[in-house]
């Protein structure tokens, strides 16, 4: 028996030329012509996946793809948007409304089954029941600045990644910045589900597979806890739900990354209580540097060790700035780690969705941010030479002998 596929298409040439294409790789389309039509043959029927077209009368594909999404038999498949719009804001809109990819008109026929079949895959491993089992060698690592444009995001989704393929056990990537959020979009993953679905639930009512179901999962294998396009959803998020929910991944990762608001609001700082390494972010600019002591002497006045906290400083623009030397001095901490200007290069992996360490893993700037992520590593992972190395670990321990080599 071959695999259900819905396709929705009012216009019979179009529809025949979809189902023709997905008969011939093997699956079973099931057709509908309009919204109404595919809303009600999902009750009796459930696809493993939905192709749909834009413009149909009624109910176009955008709002035929919300009201999929809020069906329980429909939330977690795959959905794609054909259409022969190309503009950018409807490549959004399709995001936004939960659809998974979004592939214009004229279908190129290899591709569209290449594709269709790499989210089949990913949906296999989405809907994996997971066992809670403490982890008591997790790691957490909260990236965070008082300065927006300090690239706390950036290093977050990359850290996060790298990790995920550095190691062979379990990362997830948590964005707390509530009001603008953008680690979904960083990483080109479908926003089907955020922080929003767990915001009205109390904390002693959040089931741990409910985490598995509202978490995304990135080609790497990263899984990813994202925020809302609209911030009032999570207006009603507590303390207390963030800490059960850091918690609970705590629980269920050897990793969580956390990625930080420019604030001190009570989620942050239970954020911030719950990691093992704060990652502090600056630039070499004057008002960076004064949020930057502002935030060590919060950090100081909580009670965080300072071997808890890196600092980790961004050139963000080409040019003059501060120097490190001066930096040091006004901080009275040394810095370890210094990101060099990256040109088009983050500008140019956030538009595509594609971060460094996953799409250009042999760059030099993906390689900083894999060996960064080594470097916090939890200590006993990186004790101990793993069965089956991953290529971010082989490349990792390439580049450490290359300096000792160098060294000597």
């Amino acid at each position: 028996m071959g695999i259900d596929i819905l396709v929705v298409d009012d216009d019979p040439l179009s529809r025949k030329i979809t189902t023709g294409v997905l008969q011939s790789a093997g699956f079973t389309p099931i057709t509908a012509e309009s919204g109404e039509e595919a809303l009600a043959l999902v009750k009796t029927t459930v696809p493993a996946l939905a192709v749909l077209d834009v413009l149909m009368p009624d109910m176009d594909g955008f709002e035929l793809c919300r009201r999929l999404r809020r069906l329980p038999e429909t939330a977690q498949i795959p959905i794609v948007i054909l259409t022969g719009l190309k503009e950018l804001d409807d490549r959004l809109q399709a995001y936004d409304a939960g659809a998974d990819d979004f592939i214009p008109k004229p279908l190129e026929p290899a591709e569209f089954v290449a594709r269709v079949k790499a989210l089949l895959r990913r949906s296999s491993v989405i809907v994996e029941p997971v066992a809670v089992t403490p982890k008591s060698d997790n790691r957490t690592i909260a990236v965070f600045s008082l300065r927006g444009g300090s690239g706390v995001s950036t290093l977050a989704v990359n850290l996060a990644v790298g990790l995920t393929q550095i190691w062979e056990y379990k990362t997830a990537l948590v964005d707390l910045a509530l009001t603008n959020g953008q680690a979904a979009l960083m990483l080109d993953v479908p926003l089907r589900n955020s922080w929003a679905d767990l915001a009205p639930i109390p904390p002693d009512e959040m089931e741990p597979d409910l985490f598995r179901r509202v978490l995304l999962r990135h080609p790497s294998g990263l899984d990813v806890l994202a925020t809302p396009r609209e911030p009032e959803l999570t207006e009603a998020l507590v303390k207390d739900q963030v800490e059960h929910v850091l918690s609970v991944l705590k629980s269920q990762y050897e990793y969580v990354v956390i990625d930080l608001p420019h604030d001190f609001r009570d989620t942050t700082l239970a954020a911030l209580d719950a990691a093992d390494v704060i990652v502090l972010m600056l630039t070499p600019e004057l008002a960076s540097i004064q949020n930057a002591n502002s935030a060590l002497r919060v950090f100081d006045k909580l009670g965080y060790s300072p071997q808890q906290i890196e600092l980790v400083l961004n050139w963000t623009f080409k040019g003059n700035g501060l120097s490190r030397a001066q930096i040091e001095k006004s901080l009275k901490r040394s810095i370890r780690v210094a990101i060099p200007n990256g040109g088009d290069a983050f500008s140019t992996a956030i538009t595509l969705g594609k971060p460094l360490t996953y799409a250009q893993p042999e760059s030099p700037f993906a390689a900083l941010f894999e060996d960064l992520a080594f470097h916090w590593s939890n200590p006993i992972h990186k004790s101990t030479v793993p069965k089956s190395p991953k290529e971010g670990y082989q490349r990792v321990q390439t580049r450490i002998k290359s300096r000792k080599e160098k060294q000597k």
